[in-house]
């Protein structure tokens, strides 16, 4: 048998409900609908997506409810919100579709790296150069860090005239964000960022 202060802190842990209350838990995202619609006024489109006008929230719930749907709360901000008679499940479902969509549109850009060393062959170079057009085909970003080591500092010219001719081979693809910059604290190198065109 528990003891009584156990038995309390259950009590305590219970979510309280009250009288007449929807609750909203794990709906933050979801309109609101029907019961949940708490202004006096709201302005309805019908299920046929015409106006038709300002009425107050009981008796646009009751519209609803008479041809079988909801009342759902489409455009919270505007004063009085602007709300619709839908089927709510199939409001959901087309929103959820919408999101689909959109996401497949969309395209988040990446910032690939690129590392090279000053002395680097010919058949690495091509390589380089068509992983790079790979990733502006993809619509991403790349910086391209040319690795300057000892006394390979002295000659940072020969790293420019390399960055020079990385950007020509990549000119029909792409365009250069900021030019080469020789950075000296820390690890040295020559940086320059290319964008898709």
């Amino acid at each position: 048998m528990r003891s009584p202060s156990s038995q309390h802190s259950l009590k305590s842990r219970r979510k309280t409900t009250y009288p007449g209350r929807v609750p909203r838990d794990g709906f933050k995202d979801r309109p609101r609908v029907n019961e949940q619609i708490r202004v006096p006024y709201v302005k309805v489109i019908g299920s046929d997506k015409k106006l038709i006008g300002i009425l107050p929230t009981r008796d646009a719930i009751g519209l609803a409810r008479r041809q079988g749907l909801d009342l759902v709360v489409l455009v919270p901000t505007e004063e009085p919100p602007v709300c619709g008679i839908v089927d709510f499940g199939k409001y959901l479902y087309e929103q959820k579709v919408r999101m689909r969509e959109s996401k497949k549109k969309q395209h988040a850009t990446e910032v690939r790296e690129m590392r090279m060393k000053m002395k680097i062959g010919p058949g690495d170079y091509e390589v380089k150069i068509r992983k790079m057009r790979e990733f502006l085909a993809d619509k991403d970003r790349i910086r391209i860090t040319l690795f300057v080591r000892g006394r390979e500092i002295v000659h940072a010219d020969l790293g420019m005239k390399l960055m020079g001719k990385l950007s020509q081979d990549l000119a029909d693809v792409a365009r250069v964000e900021s030019p080469p910059r020789l950075l000296t604290e820390g690890r040295k190198s020559i940086q320059m960022m290319l964008v898709p065109k």
